[in-house]
C-alpha cells in the first residue's frame, strides 16, 4: 500500500491510499488498482497502468479494436480526431489517447504469432505508445534501436477524472494475456479475440 506523506501533500495536497493486487498465473497477468481518499474533501485525478509490451518488430504488429473511435494526438497539441484505419500499425512515432474505449482490445505480433489481449474496467480510455527513432535516442533509459520491438498499450482514465469523495474508493481491472495466433498466415480472425473464440 502507498499513502500520501507530508512531502507528497506539498505538491498534491490530497491524502489518499494505493492499493496494487498484482496475480501472475501462466498467460495471464492480473492488476487490481485501488484508490482510496483518505481526506476530508473530495479529490479528482486521473490513472494509467503503462504495460510496456515486448514485441518482435514494430512494424509488424497491429491493434484492433480501437478503429471509428475519437482520440487525442498528444503530437498535436492534444487535437481530437477520429480513427480512420481499420487496425493501428506503426511506421511513426505515436502518442495517443483513445477515448471511450472496449473493455477488450487486441495487440496482434505477426512475427511471433502471438497476440495479446487487454481487458479492462473501470478504466475507459487507452494510450497508444511509441517514440519511434528520434526521440528514443533522447530517452535515457530507453536504447536507440528499443522504440522497433515495444509498444506500450495503457488502460487508462484520462479524458474524465475520477472523482472521490471523503473516504470512496475507485477500483479498476486490468487483465493482460497472451494467446498463440497464426494471424500472418491469414487464419487469426481478431474478431474472435476481441469477442471470444466459440
Amino acid at each position: 500500500m502507498l499513502k500520501s506523506t507530508e512531502e507528497d501533500l506539498k505538491t498534491w495536497p490530497h491524502r489518499f491510499e494505493l492499493r496494487l493486487r498484482i496475480s501472475l498465473t501462466a498467460g495471464k497477468l492480473t492488476l487490481i488498482p485501488r484508490v482510496r481518499n483518505t481526506d476530508s474533501k473530495a479529490f479528482s485525478f486521473t490513472f494509467a497502468l503503462c504495460n510496456y509490451l515486448s514485441v518482435s518488430d514494430i512494424s509488424e504488429v497491429r491493434v484492433e479494436g480501437l478503429e471509428t473511435l475519437d482520440y487525442f494526438d498528444n503530437l498535436s497539441q492534444r487535437e481530437r480526431y477520429t480513427e480512420q484505419a481499420d487496425a493501428i500499425t506503426f511506421d511513426d512515432e505515436i502518442d495517443r489517447v483513445y477515448l471511450s474505449t472496449p473493455t477488450k482490445i487486441a495487440i496482434i505480433d505477426h512475427e511471433k504469432k502471438r497476440t495479446f489481449v487487454l481487458q479492462k474496467e473501470g478504466m475507459p480510455d487507452t494510450v497508444v505508445w511509441n517514440p519511434w527513432d528520434k526521440k528514443a535516442k533522447a530517452l535515457t533509459d530507453l536504447g536507440d534501436d528499443d522504440y522497433k520491438t515495444m509498444l506500450c498499450v495503457d488502460s487508462a482514465s484520462i479524458e474524465t477524472p475520477r472523482v472521490l469523495k471523503p473516504f470512496e474508493e475507485w477500483k479498476g481491472l486490468q487483465e493482460l494475456l497472451t494467446v498463440s495466433s497464426s494471424y500472418c498466415s491469414g487464419q487469426l480472425d481478431p474478431l474472435k479475440v476481441l469477442h471470444g473464440f466459440k
